[in-house]
Formats: C-alpha cells, sequence, structure tokens
C-alpha cells in the first residue's frame, strides 16, 4: 500500500488554519489558541457567527465565518470568502481541522431516518466536503508547501460501544475515509493527513452537542448494556472525568508544529490508548481463532 506521511512537516511562519465547529469545546479551545499565537493566521467557522463573539474582530490575521459542514452551498461560500480575504492569488490554507459533529446515542431501533441520516451528514459527509476542498487548496500552491489536516474522530472510531450505533457509524467512516485519501496523496504534495481520537473530553458534548433518540422499551431494563454504560458515563461526569479542550487543543498544535513526521493516528487519553491497544491486540485473538476457516486452504 501507499506509505502516508513519508516527510516531516514544517509549520511556516504566517500560517493560515482553517477550523470547524468553533462554537464551543475543542474547536473553541483550539481558536482560542491558534489567536494568541504569533505569526499564525485563522479562519474561525461555525454555523452561527455570533458565537465566535470571544475573537476579536478588529485582529486582521482572525476571519469569522458562518459554515454549515451539512451543506455544499455553505463550505463553497466559506472557501470562497476565505479566498476573497486573503486574496485569491495568495489564498492557502496550511492547517485545516475538521472539528464539527454532535453525538447521537440512544436505542438504535427507535432511531428515525432523520436522526441518523443527519448524524452522519454531519459527522463524515461534511469531515469529507471540507477535506476535499482543502487538499484541491493546498495541492494547487505554487511552492508545494503541502499542509496538515486533521479530521477529529474519537475513541468511538476505534472501538464501539452499546446505544452509540450510528456516532461509530460516522467516526468509523470518518477513519476509513481519512485513511484511504492520505493514501491518494502524492509524496510532493507534502499533504498530511491525521486522525485525532480522544476519549471523554470536558465539553458540551454531554449538552447541546448531543442528541438522544427516543427511548426504546425492549432496551428499558436497567441490566441492559446501554443503560449500564448510560449509568457509568453519567458517574463519570459528576467526578469530572476527562480531558480538558484546551489539552486536546495543544496536543493538535504541537503534531503541526513540531518538525517531525505527522502520524496517521493519534489517540488521546490513557483511555483511548489503552481501549484501542486492547481492541487490537484481542483482535489478534480472534483472527487466530478463525485462521483454520480464513485459510481456505492456501498457506499462512
Amino acid at each position: 500500500m501507499n506509505p502516508v506521511n513519508t516527510k516531516p512537516y514544517e509549520l511556516p511562519s504566517g500560517a493560515v488554519w482553517l477550523i470547524t465547529g468553533c462554537s464551543s469545546g475543542i474547536g473553541r479551545a483550539l481558536a482560542t489558541l491558534i489567536a494568541n499565537k504569533p505569526n499564525q493566521r485563522l479562519i474561525a467557522t461555525a454555523r452561527n457567527p455570533s458565537d465566535l463573539s470571544y475573537l476579536p474582530d478588529s485582529d486582521p490575521d482572525i476571519v469569522k465565518l458562518p459554515l454549515d459542514v451539512t451543506s455544499p452551498a455553505s463550505v463553497n461560500a466559506a472557501f470562497a470568502a476565505a479566498a476573497e480575504r486573503f486574496g485569491k492569488d495568495k489564498f492557502r490554507l496550511d492547517v485545516v481541522v475538521n472539528n464539527a459533529g454532535y453525538s447521537l446515542s440512544g436505542d438504535t431501533e427507535s432511531a428515525t431516518e432523520e436522526e441518523t441520516h443527519q448524524e452522519v451528514e454531519t459527522l463524515f459527509f461534511g469531515t469529507a466536503r471540507v477535506t476535499t476542498r482543502a487538499i484541491e487548496v493546498m495541492r494547487q500552491a505554487d511552492d508545494h508547501r503541502g499542509g496538515v489536516i486533521f479530521n477529529i474522530s474519537s475513541l468511538a472510531g476505534l472501538c464501539a460501544f452499546p446505544g452509540h450505533a450510528y456516532y461509530h457509524a460516522g467516526k468509523f467512516a470518518v477513519e476509513g475515509f481519512t485513511e484511504s485519501v492520505a493514501r491518494e496523496m502524492h509524496p510532493d504534495w507534502n499533504i498530511n493527513l491525521c486522525l485525532i481520537e480522544p476519549s471523554g473530553v470536558k465539553t458540551n458534548f454531554e449538552g447541546h452537542s448531543k442528541a438522544q433518540t427516543k427511548p426504546h422499551p425492549a432496551y428499558a431494563a436497567e441490566d441492559m448494556p446501554a443503560r449500564k454504560l448510560a449509568k457509568y458515563v453519567n458517574q463519570g461526569l459528576k467526578l469530572g472525568v476527562g480531558m480538558e479542550p484546551a489539552a486536546v487543543a495543544e496536543a493538535i498544535y504541537s503534531i503541526a508544529s513540531r518538525g517531525e513526521r505527522v502520524p496517521l493516528r493519534l489517540p488521546l487519553g490513557a483511555v483511548a490508548w489503552k481501549l484501542a491497544r486492547a481492541k487490537f491486540e484481542g483482535f489478534l485473538g480472534e483472527l487466530d481463532a478463525v485462521k483454520g476457516i480464513s485459510a481456505m486452504g492456501e498457506e499462512i
């Protein structure tokens, strides 16, 4: 297979960052971080630009734009507005962070078509839209400066848990899409893709960024797997378990600016690292268990 992210990446002075979902959580923390870094420029986006009032209006290195990742017209308009602001002949993108998203949880049987389509539309197709537009801008740069595209996945893009089937579907799709696109990049383009896979983060994700399907009576008992997980998660939230959004933002900036090869995947947090490792180690055992069937008469 074509290797990915083969060269060390050097973040240039005056780098332009485009971040989606900057109204709260990781997006807000990262936008705040970049806005306070010298020699960095920021395109901060949100569905409602008024949610970006925490950023100054008078800084020439900060652009605030409306962007709804579920709307192709909105994505196109945001890229056009950014190009207009920086000058169409000089417009470039160095770092793009696909952060916009929300969680749909609850009993899968009761999920409506509208709920499920909107979830996957936001998590996957929104990420795909912005990613492909970003690649177009990056690969057309005359100096082949390249760039980094960070797609915010999750531990939920590696491991699946009860009660979040469509959220997992969206994040698993982002994982496969990102790996495939990363393998399409010509090394000379110097375009790097990285999946950020945090576990619990202290954001509004359990508030306005979380949607809930209608409860299904067949899954209501306390001994049902989804009910057990929900109880465990709620206990953790009450205890303040999870990473600070600012820590995730610092990790993203570190990967972009450290002058080393960009990893394809970056689990964040001890829980994410341990569960990811446990999953893949368990998968090796499952492979060994079915080796005789899988071989279909061939030598393995």
